[in-house]
Formats: structure tokens, C-alpha cells, sequence
């Protein structure tokens, strides 16, 4: 009886209860849909850097990415990469050898990374093919073909086909020297990456620098689920204790720390913009008690119990709270549904989010977590909310009401 006549009592003044409704209903939406766009540009970021730049794990020998060494090499390579593709819940293994060099053209120069790769093998474990706006990706039998990022291409003024000289150091520590014809030209979301990052056959790269067969300096491990990283990174170090693994969390910790902040960040988010739609809950509540001076008075004159007045009025503030929140998380379910599936494109801002390593397209997404979370702080929001009004009323002294208006 008492819920029938709370809920009734929110629509005796549907104005002011629609008008309260619906700040709710927008300050939700608004506060979960931007905490799904923060999420999804994380996520995207974090998809593209395990996906195009790290794999899940990397092996490689202890102290090579500090400085490249080429000298610090996993032997007997082909052996690690079959007994790594034996796990349980590994997609792809892929070994590479990565050195510093230096690009050079007419023009201009660059420091970069080059990755001596076989085409067909590292397309298992990156999918820098898919990223190319030029070329192809090894489809020629030429030797001395390499792909350049379009950041790269435009610092050092060269188009496809085009030359470029790479100055390396051989196994012995000799400086030489080796004209690459540019294949293919590829963009990611990471400006960083594209202007420091070439790929090249690794047969290529060996004969220039004799580096031995058989042997690699990086190990990139695929896996099916990201979150079976940490526990087969552990298998890795103990199938081979002499080699260095690093899970992607470790090989780019900022965006760990990333991920952490923003899952946090959207909990706060939301939870001030609920704390500021309380003050305008607790107002109309108030506005309403005062309005019903009166009639409290006569229930609590006629033996109401003030508990059950008590309870009447939080019920009412309940109601006008949920009612609001569950037609916003309604619409923000579906707004970032649909959003997620089609993407919000930023091209017109591309240069300045790839500069900080995120999509010009950006996917909404929240987990089932954060609504469940979200459920909580309402109804707790709801509550306290309720609490002021309901202890007002319930301290009317019913004479005095009864006689007021």
C-alpha cells in the first residue's frame, strides 16, 4: 500500500516531476556516454599497440631493448617460437631481429627502428599489412624492398618506389650502407610509431649486416584472450629462464596506467554528476513536503505512524530517482550501442589524437561492470537523498500543520 501511494504521489505534480526526470535522464546519458567514449578511445588504443606494435608477450634476450644490441640474440630461435606456439591459448609466435639505423634520402634524414621480418610469419602476429594506404606488403620478389610509416615518408620527402639508404651496423661492428626501394606505406593511429618504424625481409637485412641463420632478436607472442597474458607469460619465463619476457603491460606501461585511470575516472565522473542531480532531487522533495504541510499533518493526526510517513516520502524520492535513471541508462545503452558498431569519426582533429596514439575513430564501449556499479550509486545516491526531505516531514508537529497551508 505504501509503494502504491509513494508512486502515486511523484505524479500529483507531473511537471515538476517530469522536469526533474529528465535531468536526470540527460545527466546520465551524458555522463555515460562520455565515460564509453574515454573507455572505447582506451580500449582502441591499447587493441592497436598489442595488435600492430607488441603482441600480447615479447621475449628477447636480457638487455636488448635498451639499446637494440644486435649482438644480444635469441639463438636456436625456431625452437623457442615452436615450444611457445605449443601453449594452450597461444594464437600466433612470430621471431624477428630489430637494429637502429639511420634512414637518409636527398633531402632529409631519420633515426628508426628497422624490423628484419618474414612477411608471411609476421602477419600472424601484426597487422601493419592491413594499415597500408600505399603499395603492397612483399609482394614482389625484389630484394631490398622495405615499408615506411606516412609520417616517415613525408619527414624524408619520398613517395612509392622512391629510394631510400639505410646506414647500419654489422654483427662485427662495421659501418655499411643499403639502398631499400619503398613497397609499401603504411598510417596507423600512432604518429610516433609511423615516423620511427620500417620493415624489411629479414633475408635482406641479413646479408647486409651477416646476421647468423636461426637466430632473432625479438619473439612476439599472439594470444587468443587478452586476459590469459600474465598466466602463459609465466609459462614463457619458466620454459626459458634465460631470456627476458615482458607482457605489453610492461613493454608500454603508460598505457596500463591508462587503462587503470579511466576505469576509475568514469566511476567519479558519474558519481559527481549524480551527487549534483541530488541537489535538485532533495530541493524537489523539500518543495513538495512543504506543499503538503497539511496533509502530513492530518496522517500523522489520524495515527499514521511517523516511520511510515518516513518511509512514504524516501519512497517518493526512490521513484523520481530510479524512474529517471532507468529511461537514462536505457538511452545510454542504445546510443552507445549503436555508436559502438558505427564509430564517431574525428578526422577532423586525426593529426592531433594520432600525435597522442588514438583513433580518428573512435568505438564507445562500457563493460557489464560499470552498469552494475552505476545500479549501486543511484540507488545510494536515491536514498540519502530521500533522507533529508523524509526527516523533515516526519518532524512536523501535527497540530501546527493541520492548521497551515
Amino acid at each position: 500500500m505504501l509503494v502504491r501511494i509513494a508512486w502515486r504521489n511523484i505524479w500529483r505534480n507531473k511537471t515538476r516531476s517530469l522536469v526533474i526526470i529528465t535531468a536526470v535522464v540527460v545527466g546520465l546519458w551524458g555522463g555515460i556516454f562520455a565515460d564509453a567514449f574515454m573507455q572505447g578511445m582506451t580500449e582502441q588504443q591499447i587493441f592497436t599497440t598489442i595488435h600492430t606494435e607488441t603482441g600480447h608477450i615479447q621475449l628477447n634476450d636480457s638487455g636488448f631493448l635498451l639499446n637494440h644490441d644486435i649482438q644480444l640474440q635469441v639463438h636456436n630461435a625456431d625452437s623457442v617460437v615452436a615450444a611457445l606456439a605449443s601453449i594452450p591459448g597461444v594464437q600466433a609466435v612470430a621471431a624477428s631481429f630489430q637494429m637502429s639505423a639511420m634512414a637518409s634520402t636527398a633531402s632529409s634524414s631519420a633515426a628508426l627502428l628497422v624490423n628484419g621480418i618474414t612477411p608471411k610469419t609476421a602477419a600472424r602476429v601484426s597487422d601493419i599489412a592491413s594499415k597500408l594506404v600505399q603499395g603492397d606488403y612483399f609482394k614482389s620478389d625484389r630484394q631490398n624492398l622495405v615499408l615506411i610509416g606516412q609520417q616517415l615518408a613525408e619527414k624524408l620527402k619520398v613517395k612509392l618506389h622512391a629510394r631510400i639508404v639505410l646506414t647500419l651496423q654489422t654483427t662485427e661492428g662495421d659501418i655499411i650502407y643499403g639502398a631499400f626501394r619503398v613497397e609499401g606505406i603504411y598510417k596507423t593511429h600512432n604518429s610516433d610509431f609511423d615516423k620511427e618504424t620500417v620493415y624489411v625481409r629479414e633475408k635482406d637485412l641479413q646479408n647486409l649486416i651477416h646476421f647468423p641463420g636461426g637466430a632473432a632478436t625479438v619473439i612476439t607472442v599472439l594470444l587468443h584472450r587478452d586476459k590469459d597474458t600474465k598466466g602463459i607469460a609465466d609459462i614463457a619465463e619458466q620454459k626459458f629462464p634465460s631470456l627476458q619476457v615482458q607482457t605489453w603491460t610492461e613493454l608500454s606501461p603508460m598505457l596500463q596506467l591508462l587503462s587503470g585511470t579511466i576505469r576509475q575516472m568514469t566511476v567519479i565522473f558519474v558519481a559527481i554528476i549524480l551527487i549534483a542531480l541530488a541537489f535538485g532531487i532533495v530541493n524537489t522533495m523539500l518543495m513538495a513536503v512543504m506543499e503538503r504541510t497539511r496533509e502530513i499533518g492530518m496522517l500523522l493526526s489520524v495515527g499514521m505512524k511517523p516511520s511510515r510517513v518516513f518511509g512514504m516520502i524516501l519512497l517518493e524520492t526512490v521513484f523520481l530517482s530510479l524512474t529517471g535513471a532507468v529511461i537514462g541508462v536505457l538511452i545510454s545503452i542504445a546510443t552507445v550501442y549503436w555508436f559502438g558498431k558505427h564509430g564517431i569519426n574525428l578526422s577532423i582533429i586525426a593529426e592531433g589524437i594520432n600525435a597522442l596514439g588514438y583513433s580518428s575513430i573512435v568505438y564507445p564501449t562500457l563493460g557489464a561492470e560499470f552498469y552494475g556499479i552505476l545500479a549501486l550509486m543511484v540507488i545510494f545516491i536515491a536514498v540519502i537523498a530521500g533522507l533529508f526531505p523524509a526527516r523533515r516531514a516526519v518532524r512536523l508537529k501535527p497540530a501546527e500543520a493541520v492548521r497551515g497551508e
